[in-house]
């Protein structure tokens, strides 16, 4: 992948670069649905671009890990950011997802606009609940996407997709064609709730992304490293400090820590037995922590 040298000035220049560096993915991602018409094409490509923009940064700009998260600890979230709008809350919907949405609404001839949110970290959504402090009964729940149900003038909807399918998707499983039928279930989701609802502006918003785990979308550890890692976070990518000592995968690069923390950097990832799932969130990666926000106006 090129990386064009004013964008690399600006990564220099710019006192607060986070913002440089997610209009860059999102960018990317923008691009490959507009360029990619064949979904299939559009996943695998657009990914091998993401991966490539991440070890450019975690390469060139260690340190941007601390600042995105500090950035998604300090950030206002859309709900602080917007008024007067129904909230749809696609849980586990990343850039992927979002520029393919944001390709087919407009499409459609909607008034839509593409920006960005930040997780919590680490990027869970019990975290991103606690930090938006709305109570979840005041959300409608969206949990069959054959029977979507909510009242016309709900403020706050919160989907369960595509979180519930995307981990269902296991390793050794065709994931291409599971990642396109879940693209079409959040496709259509969206289109009915927009199709629906009374207010005249919708904010579609994540709570976190997501990485990928297949060879070649992620990058690989030491043999000591993988050791200890197995050992202590199995398949989760982040870990309350409590008691337990990673000095030396932090020095390693591997952790960073973190607000009471251990989070995984960027796409580090090691191999656990068993079946687990393609998709993965809770650390520290540009996929998982910018977060889609589109605002569609009727």
């Amino acid at each position: 992948m090129k990386v064009e040298s004013d964008f690399i000035t600006k990564l220099i220049e710019e006192k607060n670069p986070v913002p440089i560096v997610g209009d860059k993915l999102l960018n990317l991602w923008l691009d490959a649905a507009h360029r990619e018409k064949d979904t299939r094409g559009y996943y695998y490509n657009g990914e091998s671009e993401a991966k490539a923009f991440e070890e450019f940064i975690l390469r060139s700009y260690n340190e941007f890990y601390l600042l995105l998260a500090k950035t998604c600890l300090n950030e206002k979230t859309p709900f602080q950011r917007y008024s007067d709008a129904t909230f749809l809350v696609m849980d586990g919907m990343s850039f992927r997802e979002s520029a393919l949405l944001y390709r087919d609404l407009k499409e459609e001839g909607f008034d839509v606009a593409h920006t960005f949110a930040y997780s919590m970290v680490p990027s869970d959504t019990e975290i991103f609940r606690e930090k938006i402090g709305i109570p979840m009964s005041k959300f409608v729940q969206i949990s069959k996407p054959d029977k979507i149900r909510f009242p016309a003038d709900a403020n706050y909807i919160w989907s369960n997709f595509p979180d519930v399918m995307l981990n269902k998707i296991q390793v050794g499983k065709v994931v291409i064609s599971s990642l396109e039928d879940m693209y079409k279930t959040v496709k259509n989701i969206v289109f009915e709730i927009i199709s629906r609802a009374e207010s005249s502006k919708i904010i579609i918003l994540s709570d976190h992304g997501y990485i990928r785990t297949e060879a070649g979308f992620v990058f690989s550890v030491s043999d000591r490293a993988k050791r200890k890692l197995q050992e202590i976070l199995g398949s989760k990518r982040y870990l309350k400090m409590d008691s337990i000592d990673l000095k030396d995968l932090i020095e390693e690069g591997y952790i960073e820590e973190f607000n009471g923390y251990y989070l995984v950097k960027s796409r580090y990832l090691w191999p656990v037995p068993g079946k687990y799932s393609i998709y993965i969130h809770g650390g520290l990666s540009l996929m998982e922590c910018f977060t889609p926000v589109i605002e569609v106006r009727k």
